[in-house]
């Protein structure tokens, strides 16, 4: 397996269909230095395109008989506040499916083309994740972003090619402003697409969901489900920005189309937190009463077991006590992870203070 940093001529944006491809570098400009990646991307894009119109030949029928579960449960919170230990902890529960890293990269080739392309990720593919050391695998679970820009359904995970147009991604794509009735049905249909694939391809009845930009887009995750269940996660906000900006910075590294410094990047962490935190405290009163546990990261690190305990309750979930031999073991094995304690300047606390103060008031922090 290929250790070291994920930066490779390949670009994520190759798993789009052919069309869809050149849709976007057409319409959003790749810089002089991606233009090989481009190239070497739309390659593979256009040799997986037989593969695709297998698929859809094959398990189109299959996928829409398929029953998706009534309550889905969404793990919501931002980039880096601890998501991403929720999902894989309550992933280890046997009657939750959910979208694994093979298929949150190639969906359009999920089934068709998994013998050839699992391949290459698994070649492309470091050990563990750059910035915090997670383990990775083609069939651990993964969030949905990807996947689903993939399929051209809330596609907000186009930043990651075109940091510069960002705005214009939040805007469609999680606030579905200027988004046709016909696009939105296009939308939650693809969305439901990749649900049935992930329940199909494990045969679950259940599904769990990670997916940071879902936290800003609750209307829409009821409009498909209207009895889904959410877990919220919420973290200190001065480590989530400056860990979100590391984070972000070594993903884009390996994938991008356009350049973006720092202080751009920095920039847009910001306007990502202001909105989407904003968002989620405006919609989440839609939510039906007991379908919604809120849960401070700081304490669930400290005692996970109990607050998933405390979420199975909550939100009247069934199976806690057999999937607890799992849980226990899972917590037991991250333990040998450290997780790093980095020191701020006081310059760095008055910046991001300055911008995300309203969150330190709204979660109780104070540094």
């Amino acid at each position: 397996m290929a250790s070291g940093k994920f930066n490779v001529a390949f670009s994520t944006i190759g798993a789009n269909s052919f069309f869809r491809f050149l849709k976007l570098v057409w319409t959003y400009p790749v810089d002089i230095r991606y233009w090989w990646r481009g190239f070497v991307s739309g390659l593979v894009s256009l040799i997986a395109e037989p593969f695709r119109w297998y698929e859809n030949l094959k398990y189109s029928k299959k996928l829409k008989k398929v029953n998706l579960p009534e309550s889905p449960v969404f793990i919501l919170g931002h980039w880096r506040s601890g998501t991403t230990l929720m999902h894989n902890l309550m992933c280890q529960d046997q009657q939750f499916a959910y979208v694994t890293t093979y298929q949150g990269v190639f969906v359009n080739v999920f089934f068709s083309g998994r013998w050839f392309f699992r391949r290459i990720m698994k070649a492309l593919m470091p050990e563990r994740r750059a910035t915090d050391h997670v383990k990775l695998s083609a069939g651990y679970p993964q969030e949905e972003g990807f996947a689903l820009a993939s399929m051209g359904s809330f596609a907000f995970y186009n930043y990651w090619y075109f940091p510069r147009q960002w705005p214009i991604f939040y805007k469609k794509y999680i606030k579905c402003e200027g988004v046709t009735k016909d696009e939105l049905s296009f939308f939650m249909a693809q969305y439901r697409k990749l649900m049935a694939q992930s329940v199909f391809f494990h045969g679950k009845n259940g599904f769990v969901s990670k997916n940071p930009p879902n936290t800003g887009r609750i209307k829409q995750l009821l409009e498909m489900f209207p009895k889904a269940k959410f877990i919220y996660i919420y973290r200190n906000p001065l480590k989530v920005f400056q860990s979100t900006v590391q984070f972000f910075m070594a993903i884009m590294e390996a994938i991008q189309m356009q350049n973006a410094s720092k202080e751009e990047v920095e920039e847009m962490v910001f306007g990502f937190y202001e909105n989407i935190i904003h968002d989620y405290e405006t919609q989440k009163a839609l939510i039906p009463a007991g379908h919604l546990i809120e849960i401070r990261y700081e304490d669930f690190v400290k005692d996970p077991l109990s607050h998933v305990e405390e979420i199975y309750k909550g939100l009247n979930l069934s199976g806690f006590n057999q999937a607890l031999p799992a849980f226990d073991n899972y917590v037991e094995a991250q333990k040998k992870f450290n997780q790093s304690n980095r020191e701020f300047s006081p310059e760095d606390i008055h910046r991001i203070k300055e911008r995300l103060g309203f969150a330190f008031e709204l979660y109780g922090y104070h540094e």
